[in-house]
């Protein structure tokens, strides 16, 4: 009897500690990260680079395949050669609904998969503008199949 209670409080603290784990830093530090320029790939959000960035001049959202680089980065389809590989990537892919922002006037162009930053790139200011109109060309020939559910911000 009392090995199952210490069993059962095992799993609990177990438990409690993956989840911790799981969950990356709070809101407030995602946004004192990102104020620093200290930006990683790691557990930064879409809420976090919104409340710290205001809101993005260009939003796209689309299914993507990105390429995983050997520094944490991936690199989206749209950014590669067709035919060629990226620079330094680490052999895999995944493909998922994403959500891209472009902000032309610090030049930053990222990606989020899950809610969670995976791409970031530091463009020109023309380079976002060119971007966001591929982006606008693309979505005027999507079916509603090929548009993804929209995020849900957090409050």
């Amino acid at each position: 009897m009392k090995l199952a209670g210490t069993m059962r409080s095992l799993v609990v603290t177990a438990m409690f500690f993956s989840v911790m784990a799981c969950s990356g830093p709070t809101l407030e530090v995602q946004k004192a990260q990102i104020r620093d320029n200290r930006i990683h790939f790691d557990g930064l959000t879409v809420q976090a680079f919104l409340d710290t960035w205001g809101k993005p001049a260009y939003t796209h959202r689309t299914r993507m395949q990105f390429f995983m680089l050997d520094d944490g980065n991936s690199m989206p389809r749209f950014r590669v050669p067709m035919g060629e590989p990226p620079q330094g990537w680490s052999t895999r892919i995944i493909s998922e609904d994403s959500t891209f922002f472009g902000y032309p006037d610090r030049g930053e162009l990222l990606g989020f998969v899950d809610d969670r930053l995976i791409y970031r790139e530091q463009v020109p200011e023309a380079e976002v503008h060119s971007v966001a109109k591929m982006w606008a060309r693309e979505d005027l020939f999507k079916t509603r199949l090929e548009t993804p559910n929209a995020p849900t911000p957090a409050k």
